[in-house]
């Protein structure tokens, strides 16, 4: 029974999978204004990836290297590190300015 389960489950990931691929351009393919605003978010996020990666550091420590971690892992977690720290401002700073401005317009 349990087997059933597991390729019904299977089967419903496919399918959720499939329909978050496939409703989004099937939207911005309906809506092509859209699809600009899609393209700057994307380019938005590429920027912030590149940046991370220039300012990621690539040294491997001594209690690092006891795990085998090479130095392309290395700047791989610091890229992402760093990546999540500026989105993490950016989120801050966002509702900040959300909740102040909100303050002094009323």
């Amino acid at each position: 029974m349990a087997n059933y389960g597991i390729v019904l489950t299977y089967i419903l990931l496919a399918a959720a999978t499939l329909a978050a691929l496939v409703f989004p351009i099937m939207h911005l393919v309906s809506h092509p204004k859209k699809a600009k605003e899609v393209g700057v978010g994307i380019a938005a996020l590429l920027f912030i990836y590149i940046i991370a990666t220039l300012f990621a550091s690539d040294e491997v420590t001594e209690h690092s290297a006891k795990f085998n971690v090479t130095a392309t892992e290395s700047k791989q977690v610091g890229t992402g590190l760093i990546i999540f720290y500026i989105l993490a401002a950016g989120a801050v700073i966002s509702a900040t300015y959300t909740e102040v401005s909100k303050m002094l317009n009323k």
